[in-house]
Formats: C-alpha cells, structure tokens, sequence
C-alpha cells in the first residue's frame, strides 16, 4: 500500500465521516481496475482499524456498517456490503473483477460465520 493511501485512510478516519462528496480522493490508479482495487484496499485497511484480526466479517455491526457507507460516500463512492447465505457449492471468483470495465460490476466475495458478503462499489451520484 502507497504511503499516499496510507495518509488518506488515517486521515479519513481520524474524524467522522463528512458530508457526501465533501473529501477529495485524488489517487493515481491504473483505471477503473486500479480504482477498484484502491476502494478495497479503504474498505479493508477501515475495518483493520475497528476489529482485532482476524476481521469477523459476522461481528460487523449495522452501525459500523453504515459508518464505512458514509466514510465512502464522503469521498464520491457508494459502498455497497450484500449479506447472504452462503451457496451449498461456492467457490468465489474474486479475479472476475478483472474482466468487467464498470465500477459497480466489480465484486469482491467473502465468507463469515454460514454469510457469503458481496462488497461492491459506485459512483456517489447524490441523494
């Protein structure tokens, strides 16, 4: 992770979330792959800084979640965390983001405690 990022998620964090759009990410990525990957990287470091390892995806409190929601939309993105059962036969395919070329198709699956969370991402459009 770039010392830049690093910067950005600490100094994000350090207050509550502000209003939507109101922070300005300016990160150099490679595309909307890159961008992707960044988004990820925010959501992992933020919950890194609010749970022990290993992350419980489980322990994730609709509070917290809708903190990390607002922590992205204050920076221009939709955070978006589906939470389902997980599928009798499932193998994830977390690489397939690597073949979509719109943000809010990309996905990233984790399992947690009998929950399969789907985190996705968008373009904050207001609201």
């Amino acid at each position: 992770m770039s010392t830049e990022l690093t910067t950005f998620i600490t100094t994000l964090l350090a207050t509550p979330p502000s209003a939507p759009g109101s922070i300005q990410l300016e990160i150099d990525t490679d595309g909307v792959t890159g961008l992707y990957e960044v988004l990820l990287t925010i959501m992992t470091e933020s919950l890194k800084s609010w749970y022990p390892p290993p992350i419980q995806l489980s322990a994730l409190t609709e509070v917290d979640h809708a903190k990390l929601a607002a922590y992205f939309a204050s920076f221009g993105y939709v955070f978006k965390l589906e939470i389902t059962e997980v599928p009798r036969v499932f193998r994830p395919a977390n690489r397939d983001y690597l073949t979509q070329s719109r943000l809010p198709d990309m996905k990233f699956q984790m399992t947690n405690g009998g929950q399969l969370y789907t985190a996705s991402f968008d373009y904050y459009r207001g609201g």
